[in-house]
């Protein structure tokens, strides 16, 4: 499975002459494989690195197993580096030539869906699975008394009846005691995988009866509940989840936004527009970058510090040192961002940034 730890291998890399950097959606319920392989020859024909393109249609055409929804592949083949990586997410297709391999679409999956634990809960089980990049994994099933109906006197004890107080009294101890259990599993999952938001299942009741005895901690990781119920089938669990990432995120992205907009305006902690975002992101105060998927601009590089700019400058006013031009400068400056260990939110639909010149950021200082 592709990791954060490939996204740096991938940033670290560097090379003579261009990386063909191909995105191809084999989702099958959006697209058969004829259909992709049609897409993929047609928008390679205008590539000319001839046998980059061999390599890549090698790929697809006798080694890709059509089994995921999406592949990114990246191939230099004059330094010999061909690499592919298998999502069972759609990807937009997309083909680029650059310096370096193209990673926003990448950046964007790790942000969205990386590091969510899923709890199901009722009152005597919980399952808890991992969810990374499509890939829904049950790790554990916590199974804890059963709940039976109890009786006194031969009859059923019904809430509100006299001599029923001890008897709820039981029930009551016996979910008590299965929560705090399903809570000790859960947490020592969230602690093992490194888990850093968190999705709740089940009923009402019985979600918040887990929420609430959660650590707080652990509650504040929360961002996400559905009905579901423990019976679910894996399938049912991973379509869910997958929605619910994608509401969250876009919730999340929604706020960042307006937060960024707000600062900049303020004077305060935020910038709008590729100029000014660029000389956050060389100077290091970016803390969160908020870029549109589709926004491209030709720049230049300066060849001595690294500094990004659109304007056409004689010299560098950091250190001196003269430009080259590059095709993707908002591309780089993904890049850049990512290095400096800042966060990275590709947007794919939003006024209030598009409005906001397309790029913002939120800043550390």
């Amino acid at each position: 499975m592709f990791s954060e730890k490939d996204l740096q291998q991938l940033l670290e890399y560097s090379a003579e002459g261009k990386v063909l950097s191909v995105y191809l959606n084999t989702n099958p319920s959006q697209i058969n494989t004829e259909a992709a392989k049609l897409w993929l020859r047609n928008a390679l024909k205008p590539v000319d690195l001839p046998e980059d393109v061999q390599a890549v249609e090698n790929f697809v055409n006798l080694e890709y197993d059509w089994l995921g929804k999406g592949v990114a592949i990246f191939s230099n083949q004059k330094e010999n580096y061909f690499n592919t990586f298998q999502f069972n997410l759609s990807l937009p297709n997309e083909v680029d030539v650059n310096e370096r391999p193209i990673i926003r679409p990448l950046a964007h999956l790790l942000d969205t869906f990386m590091g969510w634990g899923v709890v199901l809960v009722d009152r005597q089980q919980a399952r808890i699975f991992s969810f990374d990049l499509g890939e829904l994994t049950e790790r554990d099933l916590f199974e804890g008394d059963e709940i039976k109906q109890l009786k006194r006197g031969g009859g059923t004890a019904v809430l509100g009846q006299r001599g029923s107080g001890d008897v709820s009294a039981k029930i009551g101890s016996i979910i008590n005691r299965n929560i705090k259990e399903m809570i000790d599993s859960a947490v020592n999952f969230f602690e093992q995988h490194r888990i850093r938001r968190i999705m709740l299942g089940g009923t009402d009741d019985n979600i918040a009866r887990f929420r609430d005895a959660l650590p707080k901690s652990w509650q504040s990781l929360i961002v996400g509940s559905f009905p579901m119920s423990m019976a679910a089938t894996q399938t049912e669990v991973l379509e869910q989840a997958t929605k619910e990432a994608l509401a969250t995120q876009d919730h999340v992205n929604r706020l960042l936004i307006e937060q960024s907009i707000t600062l900049s305006a303020k004077g305060n902690h935020g910038v709008t527009g590729l100029i000014d975002t660029l000389n956050m992101i060389h100077e290091g105060r970016v803390r969160t970058l908020l870029v549109m998927h589709d926004f491209e601009q030709t720049g230049f590089r300066c060849d001595g510090c690294g500094y990004l700019t659109v304007q056409e400058l004689h010299k560098c006013p950091f250190c001196g040192g003269s430009f080259k031009r590059i095709d993707r400068a908002v591309e780089m400056a993904v890049e850049e961002t990512l290095r400096k260990n800042a966060e990275v939110k590709v947007i794919h639909d939003s006024e209030a940034l598009t409005g906001a010149g397309r790029i913002t950021a939120i800043l550390r200082y």
